[in-house]
């Protein structure tokens, strides 16, 4: 994939940014699993403001249910759009978004058990100025291609690591392992210290999003957001490594979901590429 890709969605920015143009793609397949895909996406441009517009990117993976994958796809950007101080203080307007959508998600978890469930939710906003912002909660895991290396652009919010081990522990919870070799677990339950929902284990983990906010530099091809079932078979530097071979970014996530199969990855794998380019 190169760095200057035809635009399928474009928008015109301002002062010295010039164009922004992004070609996006979504690829998706069924784990060897007992129940249906719990993976959802959004990938969408829109207008927003005085003119500009903005693209909105998303993977929510979804455990023990699809209903709040499903409620985070259908909401969570408009609620962080419509957060009066998005456009002033972006990163508070995210934290109180997410904090605020995942309340709603509990309370209906009070009368329901199938909002019980929970989602991983790694976004994107990408600004008209050249702007990206990526927030995530979870181990869906985004990466950019600066310059051909790979940049995480997420954090995997894994129980073992000592600062999730440690808030998990401060809030009474614990970190372990069922079997030798398995991954670890809050409460032996959940592989993830961070997540929308699970309201069961919600008093032992947290919804606070991890945020990267930068501007995008002339070296910087296309960025990748992918559920855990790409990243258990395959690195952050392999994905932009053969993402780079396509001619175009659906090729691009259809290459990367085959790849990921055949080395045998289980999971749920969804995949969305956004190829950029910046021309003045």
């Amino acid at each position: 994939m190169q760095s200057a890709i035809n635009p399928r969605s474009s928008w015109c920015g301002g002062g010295q940014s010039g164009r922004l143009g992004i070609e996006f793609g979504h690829a998706q397949v069924e784990g060897v699993t007992s129940h249906p895909i719990e993976d959802y996406h959004v990938a969408k441009v829109k207008q927003f403001g005085h003119g500009d517009r903005i693209g909105l990117f998303a993977i929510f993976d979804g455990h023990g249910g699809s209903e709040v994958a499903k409620y985070l796809k259908e909401n969570l950007f408009d609620v962080v759009l419509e957060h009066p101080k998005f456009s002033t203080d972006t990163q508070l307007a995210i934290r109180e978004s997410f904090m605020a959508i995942d309340q709603r998600i509990l309370d209906m978890g009070e009368t329901s058990r199938a909002w019980r469930a929970g989602s991983t939710a790694t976004t994107a906003f990408l600004m008209d100025k050249g702007r990206l912002i990526v927030a995530n909660v979870g181990d869906s895991r985004a990466i950019l291609s600066r310059g051909k290396v790979a940049i995480d652009l997420s954090v995997d919010h894994e129980p073992q690591k000592p600062q999730e081990r440690e808030m998990i522990e401060s809030k009474g919870g614990e970190v372990s392992r069922i079997i030798s070799g398995d991954v670890y677990r809050v409460d032996m339950t959940l592989a993830m210290s961070r997540a929308f929902g699970d309201y069961t284990l919600k008093a032992h983990i947290t919804v606070e999003p991890d945020i990267w906010d930068d501007e995008l530099t002339a070296d910087d091809e296309f960025f990748i957001i992918a559920s855990d079932g790409l990243w258990h078979v395959m690195s952050s530097q392999e994905a932009v490594d053969l993402a780079r071979e396509a001619p175009g970014a659906k090729e691009a996530a259809k290459a990367l979901i085959q790849a990921a199969v055949r080395r045998h990855s289980r999971d749920d794998i969804s995949v969305l590429v956004v190829g950029l380019g910046v021309n003045e």
